[in-house]
């Protein structure tokens, strides 16, 4: 009787294992829940990352021909075929951020002389990122300047060119002058890495021989005023102040020093017939004031006078910019000479110390 119970008890829990493996509903009530899932998830941050600086297109020379002049200002040399007057920065192929460029430089010295031209005499503007008008003609100094940054930093992959302008002081030597400049990189998005590009010699400009010179325009024409044949007489106050004492002016811009020569034409009448007064009949001197007049008294010519110290007279030569040279005129009428107004060219020129008119 056991041994049927049993038996049957055994039928019954095989079919029930049956029935629970082809339901697996059952089964999971039987062994407990099951969690399986298909999803996965991963973490990555990709640093920000500075190639090495390239930059192109150096040096930046602003000479022209023989060079600039003084009061020159903002001299670009902007896209000539060997990249004279600007230079292009970029990063290599590795970089991955933005980056700022920041710039300083030196002054331009004139070798082995200790002159030199400012470093704030230096500016640039750049191309930037291209989106925007970048800042305009940033002012070099000793101190990094910022070029391109903030809204203007310039996008990963790309390059900026930078434009150089350069003013010539008044009265600036001339010679060649050579410069250094840095380029300094770096980027919110890659801290701690900064790249800087150092250029010795990179800024190189050539300042000419040059000389401003002028009659000054209040002091002319000289006016000797009316005269009787016979008489003699040097231009002065009256009838007009004009031509007294007739100056010349060294400019500011010259940076040599001069020697100063005058000739001119005889003094003719414009009517008919036409009447002639010879440039012989005059003289001028170097005095410097109406008191010292007259003194050292020369002839006037048509032709430049040649002196061996330089200049028509001793305070003629060596003269520096920025200097007036004064003279006083006397004139004689021969007592046979028709009357009539005349009038004639007083040149004046000036030549660097030494060199003949």
């Amino acid at each position: 009787m056991r041994i049927k119970i049993f038996i049957t008890t055994l039928i019954i829990l095989l079919i029930f294992l049956t029935i629970v493996w082809q339901f697996p509903k059952i089964r999971l009530l039987m062994t407990g829940k099951i969690f399986e899932s298909s999803v996965t998830t991963a973490n990555v941050t990709v640093g920000g990352l500075l190639g090495n600086i390239e930059v192109y297109n150096i040096p930046i020379n602003f000479t022209v021909d023989v060079g600039l002049q003084p009061l020159t200002n903002y001299n670009p040399k902007q896209r000539e075929p060997e990249g004279i007057g600007f230079i292009t920065v970029k990063l290599n192929s590795s970089n991955n951020a933005n980056y700022n460029v920041y710039m300083n430089a030196t002054a331009l010295q004139l070798l082995g002389d200790g002159i030199s031209i400012p470093v704030t005499n230096l500016y640039v503007n750049s191309t930037c990122n291209g989106t925007q008008s970048s800042p305009s003609l940033v002012q070099l100094s000793n101190s990094l300047q910022a070029i391109c940054e903030g809204s203007y930093e310039i996008y990963r992959y790309n390059s900026t060119n930078i434009y150089f302008y350069l003013n010539i002081p008044a009265g600036q030597n001339n010679g060649t002058y050579f410069g250094d400049v840095w380029i300094y990189i770096n980027s919110s998005q890659a801290p701690g890495q900064n790249h800087t590009w150092y250029g010795y010699n990179n800024t190189t400009t050539t300042v000419k021989v040059y000389i401003e010179f002028s009659w000054n325009s209040t002091n002319t024409p000289i006016n000797f005023g009316t005269l009787s044949p016979g008489s003699r007489s040097n231009a002065t106050k009256t009838p007009s102040p004009k031509g007294f004492p007739a100056s010349v002016i060294s400019g500011t811009g010259t940076n040599v020093y001069i020697d100063v020569y005058v000739n001119g034409t005889d003094l003719t009448t414009s009517g008919t017939p036409t009447y002639t007064l010879g440039c012989g009949n005059i003289t001028y001197s170097n005095a410097t004031s109406e008191l010292q007049w007259p003194s050292n008294l020369k002839t006037f010519n048509k032709t430049f006078p040649a002196s061996s110290t330089g200049g028509d007279f001793t305070n003629w030569g060596h003269v520096g910019n920025a200097t007036n040279v004064y003279s006083f005129w006397n004139i004689t009428i021969p007592g046979i000479q028709p009357p009539g107004d005349y009038g004639g060219i007083v040149n004046a020129k000036a030549t660097e110390e030494g060199e003949s008119p």
